[in-house]
């Protein structure tokens, strides 16, 4: 839950290819024989349906030309052209799982279709994966939602692997282009001297925009514009390559009396036995320091046994607001307010933690370290944290993007992330767009061995009873 990934198990739907051989009829009777829309969502059909028209009528003389970008090392198979016919298949099925699978308390999800009949020329032109998932995408991100994209075949691939093809950083974007939050060690990136706190001002001659901007097949060049975090601008190229995703978690001593902990992501790479192994080490600190920054997040399991060596079993830290939920509230409260905090307050099923039977909660004080890159299951543990034992959190506001969610495949080899449910502190905060603030703010790049974050955070808790 970077990229930012769900704070919740990763489950896998099903392909649903469409009826074959319906070449020739009319786009919605195409669509209409798998899926039947039902007469109260007429304007919806047609909204769509016209998006789908234009897909279709989309440069079918280009239908017929090879697409080859050549055989390249640790490169994905090249990607077929998607025609009209297979931009249409993607989108209906898309629209379908919209439908019928996402859910956000008061969200409706019909305003992708109309936010991509607007792009008629940009679908007319994505007759590639990347392409088509830009447009996609910059109509699935006016929902102003988390959690919800379209990853290309390459992407849908690659989630869950333990290597990657790129140049191995993460971004957010800025007035001046991208800020580098992450570099993952040994990666093109690394190599190239990239470092967290520049700026990528541009790409190739572009200012870029998006993360998708610096990625590609393996040996292709980037040249790249780059600001350090000391105002200073050079020209690189770095070439794209396969390197580890794995970033080891670590306990270092500052001090005899603290001990920080720093956990990278709750998903691929959490190591449950390395980092029990690490709090019982801990166990002897008078203070710890959890460091979260630039934790994308991940799975709920390992968001819930990291809090589980912090806090005592069976410890209510918030409420995951489901369809189902929604609709047992409304039931029950027909004439109530329906925001996901009057939801969460009424709900009897609350996430607990579940006993760790080798290692007991941490006792001594606890501080998190959190900035924009904690998102997700990060921003969860923060929340939790603060509320159920009074942690401190250093650093900077974290992202703000917390919905559960899954990854369902779609036809040509495409996957979507969707939000499924919502979710609500156990003191009522709802985190998705409400960024947790800091106790103390602090930030700044390591000098002479010393990270001004860390610093902060042994003050405040030294200062504290």
């Amino acid at each position: 839950m970077g990229r930012p990934i769900a704070p919740s198990p990763e489950f896998h739907g099903t392909k649903r290819g469409l009826t074959k051989n319906l070449r020739g009829l009319p786009v919605w009777d195409r669509i209409g024989r798998k899926f039947a829309y039902p007469e109260d969502k007429m304007f919806r059909r047609a909204t769509f349906s016209a998006v789908l028209a234009i897909v279709f009528a989309a440069g079918f003389a280009q239908e017929s030309n090879p697409f080859s970008t050549g055989p390249k090392a640790n490169a994905a198979p090249p990607a077929a052209v998607l025609d009209a016919e297979k931009r249409a298949t993607v989108l209906a099925e898309l629209q379908k799982i919209l439908e019928t699978r996402a859910f956000v308390p008061g969200v409706s999800f019909d305003k992708f279709g109309e936010a991509l009949a607007t792009k008629k020329e940009d679908l007319e032109k994505a007759t590639d994966p990347i392409a088509f998932a830009r447009v996609v995408n910059d109509s699935l991100r006016t929902m102003g939602l988390s959690h919800l994209r379209l990853q290309t075949p390459r992407q849908a691939a690659a989630r869950g692997q333990t290597s990657s093809v790129g140049i191995g950083v993460g971004v957010l974007k800025t007035d001046d282009g991208v800020r580098i939050t992450r570099v993952s060690p040994e990666s093109p990136a690394a190599q190239a001297g990239l470092a967290v706190g520049d700026v990528i001002t541009s790409v190739d001659g572009k200012m870029p925009e998006k993360v998708e901007e610096l990625e590609g097949d393996a040996g292709k060049k980037l040249k790249l514009t780059v600001k350090s975090a000391k105002g200073e601008s050079k020209e690189m190229e770095v070439t794209i390559g396969r390197f580890s995703i794995l970033r080891k978690d670590s306990l270092t001593w500052p001090n005899p009396e603290t001990a920080v902990l720093k956990i990278h992501t709750f998903s691929t790479g959490y190591d449950r036995t390395a980092i029990e192994g690490m709090m019982k080490e801990a166990a002897k600190s008078k203070m710890l320091v959890l460091d979260l920054r630039s934790n994308g997040g991940g799975a709920v399991n390992n968001l819930n046994h990291l809090l589980s060596l912090f806090l005592p079993d069976g410890s209510k830290y918030g409420t995951f607001i489901s369809k189902r939920v929604a609709d047992d509230y409304a039931k029950a409260n027909p004439n109530s307010p329906t925001t996901p905090e009057a939801i969460a307050q009424w709900a009897p099923g609350k996430a607990v933690t579940r006993q760790n039977r080798d290692v007991p909660p941490y006792t001594g004080k606890v501080a998190v370290l959190i900035n924009r890159g904690s998102a997700s299951a990060s921003e969860i543990t923060a929340s939790a944290l603060r509320e159920g034992m009074g942690a401190k959190l250093i650093g900077a506001n974290t992202a703000g993007a917390v919905l559960a969610s899954v990854f369902t495949r779609l036809p040509e080899g495409f996957s979507i992330q969707i939000p499924v449910s919502d979710y609500v502190s156990i003191k009522g905060m709802r985190l998705e767009k409400n960024p947790l603030k800091p106790d103390v703010e602090a930030a700044g790049p390591i000098a002479e061995g010393k990270d001004p974050v860390v610093e902060a955070a042994i003050a405040a808790l030294s200062a504290t009873n």
